[in-house]
C-alpha cells in the first residue's frame, strides 16, 4: 500500500497537537490546584485573623464596661458625698477666678464652690473683648500713667495691681474704661495662691481671642508662680481646655458634674 505523504504528515502534526494540548491542559489542571490552594490558605489565615480580631473587641468591650460601670459608681458616690468630699478642701486657701468671656459667665457657682470648700474668693475678674482696642489702651496708658500699648500690657498692669497695696483703685479705673468688670476684690486678694481660669468661647475666632487673652494670662501668672486651673462644662465645644492643657497647666472640662 502506498503511504499518502500529506496524509503521513497530517497525521504526525495531529498527534503533535493532540500532545501538545495534552500538555497545556495537564499545566493548567496542575496550576488551577495550586492556585485553589494558595487561595484557601490564604482565606484560612484571614478567618483565623478575623477571629482573633473578634475575641479583643469582646475583650475590650468587656473592659469598657467595666470601666463605666466603676465610673457611675464613683460619679455615684462624688455626687452623694459632695459636701463631705469638699468640705475644708481649701481652708487657709485664696483663690482668684478670672473670667474672659462675658457670654458663658458660672463664676458666681465657682465662688459658691470655693466658699463650700472653706476658701476665700480673693477675686472675681472679668477681662472683655475691648481689651483689644487701641483706643481704649491709649485711655488706660493716660489714666493709669503706666505705658499700656497692647492686650499683654494690661493684662500685666492687672496680675501686678493685684500684688499691690491698691488694686481696687488701680483696677477701678481699668473698670471705668470698661476693660474690665470687678465682681469680687476683698481684702485677701493679694495673698492668692491659685486661679481658676474661665474662658469658654465657642466662637469661630476662638484662637485668635486664646492668643490675646488666655495666653498672655497664663504666661504671666506662671511667672508669678501662682497654680492655675482651667475649666469649662462638660456639654461645651470650646477648644479652650485644649489649648490650656497644651501650655501645661491643670484642666478640668466637666466643672458642671457631680
Amino acid at each position: 500500500m502506498n503511504i499518502n505523504m500529506k496524509y503521513y504528515i497530517v497525521t504526525i502534526g495531529s498527534i503533535f497537537l493532540a500532545l501538545g494540548i495534552g500538555i497545556i491542559v495537564g499545566f493548567n489542571l496542575n496550576y488551577d490546584q495550586e492556585l485553589s490552594k494558595q487561595q484557601s490558605e490564604v482565606l484560612s489565615e484571614f478567618e483565623e485573623r478575623f477571629d482573633l480580631l473578634n475575641e479583643e473587641k469582646s475583650d475590650l468591650n468587656k473592659e469598657i464596661d467595666s470601666l463605666n460601670e466603676k465610673y457611675d459608681k464613683l460619679k455615684s458616690y462624688v455626687s452623694q458625698n459632695y459636701n463631705l468630699l469638699i468640705a475644708d478642701a481649701l481652708s487657709n486657701k485664696n483663690t482668684g477666678i478670672i473670667l474672659t468671656n462675658e457670654k458663658n459667665d458660672y463664676s458666681e457657682e465657682l465662688e459658691n464652690t470655693i466658699r463650700e470648700a472653706n476658701g476665700n474668693v480673693a477675686f472675681n475678674i472679668v477681662i472683655k473683648d475691648t481689651i483689644e482696642d487701641t483706643e481704649k489702651l491709649k485711655e488706660a496708658s493716660e489714666v493709669t500713667g503706666k505705658e499700656i500699648k497692647s492686650s499683654q500690657d494690661c493684662i500685666n498692669y492687672i496680675i501686678d495691681s493685684l500684688n499691690g497695696e491698691n488694686a481696687k483703685s488701680d483696677l477701678e479705673k481699668l473698670q471705668k474704661l470698661d476693660l474690665i468688670q470687678i465682681k469680687v476684690l476683698n481684702e485677701m486678694y493679694a495673698s492668692y495662691d491659685s486661679v481658676v481660669l474661665v474662658g469658654e468661647n465657642e466662637d469661630e475666632n476662638m484662637k485668635n481671642s486664646f492668643e490675646v487673652k488666655e495666653k498672655n494670662i497664663i504666661s504671666k501668672l506662671k511667672s508669678e508662680n501662682k497654680y492655675l486651673v482651667a475649666v469649662q462644662r462638660e456639654e461645651s465645644t470650646s477648644e479652650f481646655i485644649k489649648l490650656c492643657s497644651d501650655l501645661k497647666i491643670s484642666t478640668i472640662d466637666n466643672i458642671d458634674s457631680e
